[in-house]
């Protein structure tokens, strides 16, 4: 009897620790903020940008990097995070806001893998002999004076362009990409004033709810990505990051907020960054709780 008791005991002993140790070891699902000009008061330093650490699946994603060097660095210190070991970069576009910090990612974690939208020579294009703009180069006029000759009339096979950041692994997308199992990046073009042909890289994470849309300042139109995640799944779920609704008419934004409910159908939103005030007051009063206050410093959960 005795000996079945303790059996039975060391078998219920053993199976909260497989549990325990299962659960403790269980990967977050998560989205932290760190760079942001709003937010809980925290000792954390605001600035203009964004910046990113996605946790999901095991994977560790870095989404952006903020407006200013020192300050995402400082951030990244106090909030602890490894950037040693991250799976990727995304940076979203080209602008000072969203990139000044990958010099101190490369610092940390050189060989890291960064995705970039096509952008030309911003990321470190290369032309190739044959391409339209190498023959545009290449159009010889013979009365041209001697030294506005481009290359003397010697061209080179690639006209190399680097990177602003010599030796980062950096990959430009152009059409949609299953980067890893369930993470999909994806390029819209702007085609607003001011930031006409910019192109511009988002990010949807397939969860058991829907797609999970992570974006950077949204200067194609927040509409025109979400239209675009859609074709990977049309299931969406919330969305993330800058929205850029910080320019639009009250009327605009009101009708885009509506737009997230009805045409959409999304669960929950996280707006950040460029989104504006009075987006969030409107967010705030639409979707209520499911309205995820995502300023500096803030950690929102995930569906797993």
């Amino acid at each position: 009897m005795i000996s079945r008791f303790l059996s039975a005991a060391f078998a219920a002993i053993l199976l909260c620790a497989i549990s325990f140790a299962g659960h403790a070891g269980e990967s977050p699902a998560r989205v932290t903020i760190i760079y942001d000009a709003f937010g809980k008061p925290s000792d954390l330093e605001r600035g203009w940008g964004y910046s990113a650490l996605i946790e999901y699946g095991g994977k560790r994603i870095l989404f952006d990097t903020g407006g200013q060097y020192r300050v995402f660095a400082d951030n990244v210190r106090k909030l602890k995070i490894d950037l040693k070991t991250l799976d990727f970069v995304v940076l979203s576009h080209r602008h000072g806001d969203h990139t000044s910090g990958l010099a101190y990612v490369l610092q940390q974690n050189p060989k890291i893998k960064i995705y970039a939208p096509f952008e030309g020579a911003m990321f470190g294009t290369s032309v190739a002999k044959g391409a339209p703009l190498a023959k545009l180069i290449e159009r010889r006029v013979v009365d041209a004076p001697d030294d506005m000759h481009y290359f003397e009339g010697k061209y080179p096979d690639t006209y190399a362009v680097d990177s602003p950041w010599p030796g980062a692994n950096i990959s430009q997308i152009d059409k949609p990409l299953e980067v890893m199992p369930g993470f999909f990046l994806f390029r819209t073009v702007s085609e607003n004033k001011g930031t006409l042909e910019m192109n511009e890289l988002s990010m949807a994470i397939r969860t058991p709810k829907g797609l999970v849309v992570v974006v950077g300042c949204s200067h194609p139109g927040i509409e025109k990505i979400l239209a675009a995640a859609s074709q990977i799944d049309p299931r969406l779920y919330s969305v993330f990051g800058g929205l850029h609704l910080v320019d639009q008419t009250d009327e605009q934004v009101t009708q885009i907020v509506s737009n997230f409910q009805q045409k959409w159908k999304l669960e929950r939103v996280a707006a950040g960054h460029c989104s504006g005030e009075f987006a969030q007051s409107l967010f705030t009063r639409q979707f209520g709780t499911r309205h995820d206050h995502s300023g500096l410093g803030e950690v929102i959960a995930l569906p797993d």
